[in-house]
C-alpha cells in the first residue's frame, strides 16, 4: 500500500509499541505531527516547551514503564538542547527512541544550508553527536531505511541494558511516499519479532551463588538502578527475607526496597546511611545486583570499603561488562535482575539454609539505632531560614507509599537521598547518570502523566526550577496535579560548596520569587519562610488536586555535613 512516509513512520512507531511522544515540532520532524494528530487515539503526543525538557520526560517515561517513548525534534536541537536529557538516559540506562532530521534544506547538504547537520563541510556532524550518546544511531537516506530504522531503534532501546536509540532522516524523506508491501527487505510487523530473552543465570550458577550466600555469616545485598529497570522489587525482598540479609542501595537504586523494611539499610556511600556503609565494610559476602559499583557509591573505590581480598563479591548485571567492572568479583554473571534473583531464590528455598534469623535481624536493628538511621536533630529545627532536613522530614510525614518523589540534581537530592525514608518500592525517581540540574521538573511531569493514580512530588532547588520554569506552563496546559517543592536558598548550592568562602563567585544571587512565577502560570502557589507553617502548607498543596508549587526559603547549608 502506497502512503506518505510520514504516515508510515507514525504507523511504525505505533506498531513498535511506542505510545507517547515528547517533543517540540520543527524542521522535517514537524511533518510527523499531522499523522500524529490523526492517530492521537493510539499514540499521545506531548508538547514540551524545550527539547531538553522533552528528553527528560521521555527518560522518566522509560524508567517508569520500561518502554520507550519517542523524542521528536529538529536535528540541531535534538543534538544540542535535547542532549541534556539524552545523556542522562544513556548513562542511567533508560529506553528512548529519538527521531530527528538532518535539516539538509533543498538537498544541498554539500553547500552548507542553514542548520545543516549531515556532517558535510559547512554544517555540523549530527550523526557523530548522536552516536556519542546513544546505543544505536542510524541515518536514513530512503523511506525504507527510515521505517526499518524506527523499528530497529525501538528494539535496540529495550534490548540488554536499556538506552536511547536514534533515527536521523535526510530532510527530503518527509515529503516522499512508500509502498510498505514492496519494501526490500520486508518490514515485518513488530509482533513477529519476539523480544530478545534477557540474559539469565544458568541453574549451575544459581546453585553456586545460593551456596555462597547460604554459607556466609554476614551477607549483604547492594541493589542498584537495574532493580528498578527490571522491576525486581518482589525478588529483592524475597531473597532478603529468606536469608535475613540486609539490603542497601546505590543512590539510583534508592527505594529498590522500602526503607521502612526491617532489613533495609538505606543508601550507601559518602552521603549514605552509616549503617549501610558499616555493613558493607564488615560483610563476608556481598551480592551486588544491577549496579556498576561506581566510585560515587563506593567512596571513590576506597579499598577499605569493599575489599575483594577478604570479601566474596557476587556481581550480577544485565551488561556483562559491568559485572566485575570496578572490583574483582568472586562470581560475575550477566543476568536480568528479576530472573537472576528468581533463580537464586528457587535454589535457596529448596536448600533451606540454616542460620540464626533472629540474631541477624536484631543486629540490623541495633546498627540502625546506634547510627541514628533516618534520624537527626535538624528534623525538628525551628531555625529560619528553614533547615533542609526539616523540609525532608515534613514531606516524609505528609506522604505515603502512594506518592512518588521525583528528585532533581544538586544538593536537594543529597538531602533527600540521605533523609527521605521511602515507604514503597520504586517510590523515588532520581537523576544520576549524567546528573544535570533541571532534570527533575520535567521528569515529574511525565511521572504524573503516567502514574495518574499516584501523587507525584517534584523536588528541586531554586537553580533547577529557574532553569525549567516553562514546566509550570506545561503542568497547567495538561492539567497535571503535580506538586513542586522547591528548596530555595538563593545559591547554586552544590557548586558553591566547593568554593572557598573568600571566593564565592557566580554561585549566589538574589532570592527568586518562585511562588510568583508559579502563580503567574496558573498554579496554586505558596511561599514558606516559617518552619511552623511548613507541614500544613505541604498538605494543602498535596491535597488541592491541581498543579501546585511550594517555595520554601531554606538555609544554604553545605552538603558536606551529610558525609559519613
Amino acid at each position: 500500500m502506497v502512503q506518505p512516509i510520514i504516515e508510515a513512520a507514525v504507523d511504525t512507531l505505533i506498531d513498535s509499541g511506542v505510545e507517547y511522544t515528547f517533543g517540540v515540532p520543527g524542521g522535517g520532524a514537524l511533518f510527523l505531527y499531522g499523522p500524529l494528530h490523526n492517530k492521537r487515539d493510539r499514540i499521545t503526543s506531548i508538547l514540551a516547551r524545550q527539547e531538553g525538557a522533552a528528553a527528560c520526560m521521555a527518560d522518566a517515561y522509560g524508567r517508569i514503564t520500561g518502554k520507550p517513548a519517542a523524542l521528536i525534534a529538529q536535528g540541531a536541537w535534538a543534538g544540542s538542547n535535547a542532549a541534556f536529557g539524552i545523556l542522562e538516559a544513556y548513562m542511567a540506562g533508560s529506553p528512548m527512541v529519538i527521531i530527528a532530521d538532518t535539516s539538509d534544506y533543498g538537498g544541498l547538504a554539500q553547500y552548507g544550508p542553514w542548520q545543516n547537520g549531515t556532517g558535510e563541510y559547512g554544517g555540523f556532524d549530527l550523526p557523530a553527536m548522536m552516536r556519542a550518546m546513544t546505543k544505536y544511531t542510524t541515518v536514513a537516506t530512503t523511506p525504507d531505511e527510515l521505517l526499518h530504522g524506527i523499528q530497529l531503534a525501538a528494539r535496540h532501546s529495550v534490548t540488554g541494558r536499556p538506552g536511547p536509540a536514534c533515527v536521523l532522516a535526510r530532510m527530503n524523506l518527509f515529503g516522499m511516499s512508500v509502498d510498505t508491501e514492496k519494501m526490500t527487505p520486508r518490514l515485518y510487523p513488530a509482533s513477529m519479532r519476539a523480544r530478545a530473552i534477557a540474559p539469565c543465570l544458568g541453574e549451575e550458577d544459581a546453585q553456586r551463588i545460593a551456596a555462597m550466600l547460604a554459607g556466609a555469616s554476614c551477607p549483604v545485598m547492594i541493589a542498584g538502578r537495574g532493580v528498578h529497570a527490571a522491576k525486581a522489587y518482589d525478588e529483592v525482598r524475597a531473597i532478603a527475607e529468606l536469608l535475613a540479609m540486609p539490603v542497601t542501595t546505590s543512590y539510583m537504586g534508592k527505594s529498590a526496597i522500602p526503607e521502612t523494611h526491617e532489613l533495609a539499610l538505606g543508601t550507601m556511600g559518602g552521603i549514605g546511611q552509616a549503617a549501610a556503609n558499616e555493613y558493607i565494610a564488615k560483610a563476608d559476602c556481598i551480592l551486588a545486583v544491577g549496579t556498576g559499583l561506581s566510585p560515587e557509591n563506593t567512596r571513590m573505590l576506597a579499598p577499605g570499603f569493599i575489599d575483594p581480598d577478604r570479601q566474596k563479591l557476587i556481581h550480577i548485571d544485565i551488561e556483562a561488562l559491568n559485572a566485575g567492572w570496578t572490583y574483582p568479583a568472586t562470581i560475575a554473571a550477566a543476568s536480568d535482575a528479576k530472573s537472576g534473583l528468581a533463580g537464586i531464590i528457587s535454589v535457596l528455598r529448596n536448600m533451606k539454609p540454616s542460620f540464626d534469623r533472629a540474631s541477624r535481624v536484631a543486629a540490623v536493628s541495633e546498627a540502625k539505632k546506634r547510627t541514628c538511621f533516618f534520624a537527626c536533630d535538624a528534623y525538628c529545627s525551628d531555625a529560619s531560614p528553614i533547615a533542609p532536613e526539616r523540609v525532608v522530614k515534613e514531606l516524609n510525614d505528609a506522604t505515603d507509599g502512594n506518592t512518588v518523589i521525583c528528585l532533581d540534581a544538586g544538593n536537594n537530592r543529597q538531602w533527600f537521598a540521605k533523609h527521605f525514608m521511602s515507604k514503597a518500592p520504586g517510590q523515588v525517581l532520581a537523576p544520576g547518570g549524567a546528573g544535570g540540574v533541571g532534570w527533575g521538573p520535567p521528569a515529574a511531569l511525565a511521572a504524573q502523566m503516567i502514574l495518574g493514580d499516584k501523587k507525584v512530588v517534584g523536588v528541586s532547588g531554586d537553580g533547577g526550577m529557574v532553569m525549567m520554569l516553562h514546566c509550570l506552563e506545561t503542568a497547567v496546559q495538561y492539567r497535571l496535579p503535580v506538586t513542586y517543592v522547591v528548596l530555595n536558598n538563593s545559591v547554586l548550592g552544590n557548586i558553591r560548596d566547593f568554593q572557598g568562602q573568600e571566593c564565592r563567585y557566580c554561585t549566589e544571587y538574589q532570592t527568586p520569587d518562585l511562588a510568583a512565577h508559579a502563580r503567574a502560570s496558573g498554579l496554586r502557589a505558596f511561599r514558606v519562610a516559617d518552619p511552623s507553617e511548613l507541614a500544613g502548607t505541604l498538605r494543602e498543596a498535596l491535597d488541592c488536586g491541581e498543579p501546585a508549587l511550594v517555595d520554601v526559603i531554606t538555609e544554604a547549608e553545605a552538603h558536606f555535613k551529610l558525609m559519613c
